[in-house]
């Protein structure tokens, strides 16, 4: 019991962290993938052993994930001001560019997927999606109620 709400605990000061500032310092982002680690740890009730195999393969396919997802956002999230009106060739090579970039990051889970069922039971793998989820779901839920900064 003990342990839940110290997850909790951590949860709710990483929330904190987005609500202080649109961009996390350094030190935040330590603090906020810490708080990360504990939670996915309990969700997946990984031991001491799992977690040492665990953690650098996700890292590694967050890194790979983040580059792609990055290219899509790029794209995606520009402002109306920041572009000028797109032409069709340009439209094209922008969905080329997105759909390319989705393909590869479902290769990319696919791939650390497969690693992962190598040195962890697909239940615990499955409960790293779940995690992941409940995860996200968390933080937005918490941000919703913030303002963005520079609102008040």
């Amino acid at each position: 019991m003990k342990k839940v709400g110290l997850v909790i605990l951590m949860i709710g000061l990483s929330f904190s962290l987005f609500a202080q500032s649109g961009k996390l310092s350094e030190e935040k982002r330590k603090e906020f993938e810490a708080q990360k680690i504990a939670f996915f740890t309990q969700e997946m009730e990984l031991t001491p052993e799992e977690a040492a195999v665990f953690w650098p393969l996700y890292n590694e396919m967050q890194q790979k994930l983040r580059v792609e997802n990055d290219k899509i956002r790029n794209l995606t999230c520009k402002k109306a001001k920041d572009t000028p009106v797109v032409t069709e060739e340009q439209a094209k090579k922008n969905l080329k560019t997105v759909l390319d970039a989705e393909q590869t990051v479902w290769t990319i889970k696919k791939e650390y997927t497969d690693k992962l069922l190598k040195v962890l039971p697909a239940k615990k793998v499955w409960l790293m999606f779940e995690a992941e989820q409940k995860f996200r779901h968390q933080l937005w839920k918490k941000m919703e109620n913030k303002p963005a900064p520079g609102q008040k």
